[in-house]
């Protein structure tokens, strides 16, 4: 394989990225902020993988092109000159999965929920709904020693929900509630305790712009705690008014053009 097979199919692997931490010339290959392949991109003929310990004395002892890891743990990673192998393609390629699996699987859970969690709107009659409710109660009223009551999810059923959704579970929500024909609200946005601090928030809020893009929204609002206010000026809103009380604590009322 050329270097630029060996990059392309790093690149592809599922919520890989591409880094260079170092310098210019050396290309880092992450997922989930992990390296799991370093190429050299200026003799464009070594890449770095991580294998198994028990195995790599094995590796090297049956292939010339195989030495211990450069500048690396030589107890956990491999160099592998592929310019100078009688290795196949498929033997290449099998070392870069193994690699990528080894380092996906040290993950941390919040990490790999990260990566793994999909997207998507459901309706009221959805068994996600159910959890959706149960996600704000614990989340977004528990906290204020308040209930969420049927008067709270009065007429949700004209609204989009989107959940973040991690093995069959419902992990973020927010709710899209439409305003005019150019404008919307996103609202009741909630993520699990347990999944917190790890970008899960942004990435619903991406993905709920871009539905409501994609329902003619060209402005979204939304009221913001104070407690939060910071993290969705990151975000791009602008606040707009002055602080108001809203279920006893302050908030701002905030704006973003799609």
């Amino acid at each position: 394989m050329t270097f630029d097979e060996i990059a392309n199919y790093c690149m592809l692997k599922p919520n890989a990225e591409e880094t260079y931490p170092f310098d210019e010339v050396t290309m880092v290959m992450k997922i989930g902020g992990k390296m799991f392949a370093l190429l050299d991109c200026q003799t464009m003929e070594t890449i770095n993988l991580k294998h198994d310990p028990e195995l790599i004395q094995e590796l090297i002892a049956n292939h010339a092109s195989i030495s211990p890891g450069y500048h690396m743990s030589k107890k956990h990673w491999i160099t592998l000159n592929f310019n100078h192998t009688e290795m196949s393609d498929t033997e290449i390629i099998r070392l870069i999965d193994r690699s990528y699996d080894l380092v996906k699987s040290s993950l941390t859970k919040k990490v790999k929920a990260r990566l793994d969690m999909t997207y998507s709107t459901f309706s009221i009659e959805s068994p996600y709904y159910q959890q959706a409710l149960q996600l704000r109660q614990d989340i977004l009223r528990t906290p204020l020693n308040m209930k969420l009551s049927m008067k709270d999810i009065e007429g949700e059923e004209h609204d989009i929900h989107i959940g973040g959704i991690y093995e069959d579970k419902v992990l973020a929500y927010c709710i899209i509630s439409s305003l005019d024909t150019s404008m919307c609200k996103i609202r009741q946005v909630c993520v699990s305790t347990s999944m917190q601090g790890v970008g899960i928030g942004m990435k619903l809020m991406e993905y709920a712009e871009e539905v409501a893009i994609n329902h003619g929204c060209t402005s979204v609002i939304l009221h913001a705690r104070k407690t939060v206010m910071s993290w969705y000026e990151s975000l791009n809103y602008e606040i707009i008014g002055d602080e108001f009380m809203e279920v006893g604590i302050p908030h701002y009322k905030m704006i973003k053009n799609l």
